[in-house]
């Protein structure tokens, strides 16, 4: 049994009280086994957990909304980086990424969430979900969002009524998404329920899969950025643009590996990666737009 830890000697080789052990195993984030109704903890994971926690600090993890201009700047960082420090990106939607930020997973969270009720962009869920913790926003750039379409437009769709009136395949994205709030505000305006679109259920996580259900015609149209149709022969029809934004923990804002990070937010960084990034503004990359 020297291999496994009780919650008191647990604590002790931590340095932490009791209570914060049964905490950090509420929060499953501790490795730990219930055996005979006693909480053990084997000293080896243990050991590795705090490895892990020590290289975390070198590496940035991000989560939240899928973006291709984003993967590929986090890519440059690493390659630039490399062996010091890596980018880890686990694009789980807008939503589930604010989420994930508050119960601590992930260092930093990307994310396009429009507020029906305000019709601006993130500030107001971000109150919501993660008050009171302290968090800065900066903008990551503005992205086009609209309607992907077969190349030259076969069913002459214009916007998202002909979507329901010319009774169009549509695919959708997940639940939670930034894309997705984005079609249900859109939706409400119109007046259209679940039942009125061709496909609401049928969803996808990415928008390049929303480019290649269209393109292998799948489905005849979908929400997403314009930079998708510039990779596959598609059209694009715009409907808005969008800000874009990272949200950081207040906490690891100032520390060093964040800083270095948020050196890559700059035009001429990201300008290595291509000359052209059509449907992206970058007017405010970098900016930092709020600071709780």
């Amino acid at each position: 049994m020297k291999d496994l830890l009780t919650t008191r000697e647990l604590a002790e080789f931590l340095r932490l009280n009791e209570k914060r052990v049964y905490q950090l195993i509420r929060e499953g984030t501790i490795p730990h086994v219930k055996i005979a109704g006693k909480w053990l903890f084997p000293k080896q994971h243990v050991e590795r957990w705090i490895d892990e926690n020590v290289q975390r600090e070198k590496n940035i993890q991000i989560v939240g909304s899928d973006d291709i201009l984003l993967a590929q700047l986090l890519s440059l960082y690493s390659r630039e980086k490399f062996p010091e420090s890596l980018a880890f990106y686990s694009s789980v939607g807008s939503l589930q990424g604010i989420k994930a930020l508050s119960r601590k997973r992930g260092q930093a969270c990307c994310t396009h969430m429009l507020d029906a009720e305000t019709g601006q962009y993130n500030l107001p869920i971000l109150d919501r979900i993660l008050s009171p913790q302290q968090y800065v926003v900066v903008n990551l750039w503005h992205r086009n969002q609209g309607l992907i379409v077969k190349k030259g437009n076969p069913l002459g769709i214009k916007d998202l009524a002909d979507v329901q009136n010319k009774h169009a395949r549509f695919i959708n994205r997940s639940e939670g998404s930034g894309t997705r709030m984005l079609l249900e505000y859109f939706m409400q305006q119109l007046h259209l329920n679940e039942r009125d679109v061709k496909g609401f259920f049928d969803v996808v996580d990415t928008h390049l899969e929303v480019a290649l259900k269209v393109f292998f015609d799948e489905a005849d149209a979908g929400m997403g950025i314009e930079y998708v149709t510039h990779m596959l022969p598609l059209d694009f029809i715009p409907l808005t643009e969008e800000q874009f934004d990272l949200v950081i923990p207040k906490d690891l804002w100032p520390t060093s590996i964040m800083q270095g990070f948020i050196t890559y937010l700059q035009p001429e960084k990201i300008g290595k990666l291509s000359r052209k990034l059509p449907g992206y503004n970058l007017k405010e990359t970098g900016k930092v737009l709020f600071e709780s």
